[in-house]
């Protein structure tokens, strides 16, 4: 027999992880106040069919109801072996239509023949049809004294309101990762199956918060191996997840080494790695990190404790913003995946574009750049830049230190002090741009409204995402917006959606403007500025905040 059916749980007890569930079951078993109809919802493998099983049998206990059976009475025996006339357990996927549910409600009618009530468990509750619901809709409001029903679905938003209007609902939990694993040794010992920490972590993860997965994987790789069974066993027995690979690429990416990051990749590539896949894990790699720069104890349920110690080590030396950046060029990069791209590419082009964020001209990536270091995270290789918010506060540089004249035996010439410091620039505050004549917005205004315009259109064309966050606005022409991209595909992309950006545009900046897409590098001019400037940020020169900006940005990067 499977590990899941031989160690199924037979009492509240023994359900793991739903704590919450079976606190509010056994109070109601107590106190005698029993509903006549339960829905019970929640992802695969966390304990519904299992509860719901439980639940009949401490109704129909001969010492019930009660929240403890015996599981050795008459009743009790029946039901497990699944010979009980009097408790029922419907497929509803197999058993879905109007002439299903209508013998079954022919049959509620008549008194159970051997136990206190009758109960029907509903399994798949979702997959009944429309008449099947409504013909069940009836029995479910007035059944009778005798009967109790017990629905359970993976996705209860497809069950009709007047159903779950009806049933007390209790929502499943997946299952957290630290309990899982502590399920699955106390099993595996049980069964003298060896298996390390590091494997039953593993199988865990694969499992997503199902404990039945868990234990069909455990069961599986037992029998695959020779001896004891490691993370290596696995990842031959059931393929490579690419959390191995996207544990290296989060290293390699936060190093800013783009070498190794491509050859991780190819790594990957080479082993038979979905590169859709790596690109979620990656995303919740860096959503771990995230989370544990803001609270490590939130990281409990989703990682094993020695995960979750690394996850919380390694946090402590990235800026917020870099882990935001990263997280939203992943996310471009899997939804441009998704709609056609190539997988590889598209992962490569992103964890590039990250990793060599110091190329990146635009003022947010330089405010990203400040609002790291006004942070206090350790300073990234030259040219780093990840994008944030500028942070509005004056910094004061330091005021020069006067030169150390050592006493020498010879007469030396007299050391001349640094003349003083330029005035420290105050960060630019943001202000209301004054409005041109004729009511037209400036390049300034349309620049900063950018992000506004996006979220309006991206909540009506999710899909417009990813060709937008590669779109810059370049000028103002006449009445008209120019937008560059890199290449022709996203202008084609956008070109069938231009009446949507001008109404976004007009909801943001009350004005009605058309759109220009054009193809290349904003700024041509530019950009040969920024070759003859170490680099600096693609300003118009009449942008003063934007030149405050730049000068405050590099009196900081010399204080530090």
């Amino acid at each position: 027999m499977s590990l899941y059916r031989t160690w199924r749980p037979k009492t509240f007890t023994d359900l793991v992880g739903q704590d919450a569930v079976v606190r509010t079951l056994s109070s109601a078993l107590e106190s005698g106040k029993l509903a006549h109809a339960y829905l019970f919802s929640g992802p695969r493998g966390s304990g519904k069919t299992s509860a719901a099983k439980i639940l009949a049998r401490c109704i129909d206990c001969v010492n019930g109801p009660t929240p403890t059976p015996d599981n050795t009475c008459d009743n009790c025996l029946a039901m497990l072996s699944g010979t009980a006339l009097d408790v029922l357990e419907i497929d509803a996927a197999s058993n879905r239509g109007i002439d299903e549910i209508r013998a079954l409600r022919d049959a509620v009618k008549f008194a159970p023949s051997s136990m206190r009530m009758k109960v029907y468990i509903i399994d798949e509750a979702h997959m009944l049809t429309k008449e099947g619901a409504n013909a069940f809709l009836k029995t479910l409001e007035e059944p009778p004294e005798h009967a109790i029903f017990i629905l359970a679905t993976t996705e209860p938003e497809k069950l009709p309101v007047t159903i779950l209007s009806r049933c007390q609902r209790y929502a499943f939990r997946r299952i957290a990762i630290p309990v899982m694993i502590e399920r699955m040794r106390e099993i595996a010992n049980a069964e003298n199956i060896a298996i390390d920490d590091a494997a039953l972590a593993a199988i865990a993860y694969r499992a997503d918060g199902g404990l039945r997965d868990a234990l069909t994987m455990l069961e599986q790789a037992a029998a695959f191996a020779d001896g004891p069974i490691g993370s290596g066993t696995l990842d031959l027995a059931f393929g490579n997840t690419g959390r191995n690979f996207a544990a290296q690429l989060v290293e390699a990416t936060l190093a800013r080494d783009a070498a190794r990051t491509l050859s991780i990749i190819e790594d990957a590539s080479d082993s038979g790695t979905d590169m859709v896949v790596l690109m979620r894990s990656l995303v919740a790699s860096f959503r771990n990190l995230l989370v544990a720069r803001v609270d490590p104890a939130l990281l409990a349920r989703d990682l094993a404790p020695e995960d979750a110690e690394q996850a919380t080590a390694l946090a402590q030396g990235v800026a917020q913003a870099t882990l935001v950046r990263a997280l939203r060029i992943l996310s471009d990069a899997a939804t441009l995946a998704r709609t056609g791209g190539t997988p590889r590419l598209e992962l490569e082009t992103a964890l590039l574009r990250f990793v060599l964020a110091g190329e990146d001209p635009s003022l947010d990536a330089l405010s990203a750049r400040l609002a790291a270091l006004e942070e206090g995270a350790p300073r990234p290789p030259a040219g780093a830049i990840a994008p944030q918010p500028a942070v509005a506060r004056a910094v004061t540089p330091p005021a020069p230190a006067e030169p150390a004249i050592e006493p020498a035996s010879e007469p030396v010439a007299a050391v001349q002090p640094e003349p003083p410091a330029e005035p420290p620039i105050e960060p630019p505050v943001e202000r209301p741009a004054e409005q041109p004549k004729g009511g037209l917005p400036t390049l300034q205004q349309v620049r900063a409204a950018w992000q506004s315009i996006r979220g309006k259109v991206e909540s009506e064309r999710q899909s417009l995402g990813a060709p937008l966050s590669r779109a810059a606005v370049d000028a103002i022409e006449g009445k008209a917006v120019v937008l560059r991209l890199p290449d022709s595909l996203n202008v084609d992309i956008l070109r069938d959606h231009l009446r949507l950006l001008e109404a976004a545009i007009e909801d943001v900046l009350g004005a009605s403007l058309k759109v220009t897409l054009r193809v290349g590098e904003p700024g041509g001019t530019a950009r040969a500025k920024v070759e003859e400037s170490d680099r600096a940020p693609a300003v118009d020169a009449g942008d003063e905040d934007a030149q405050a900006l730049f000068k405050y940005a590099n009196e900081r990067i010399k204080e530090r």
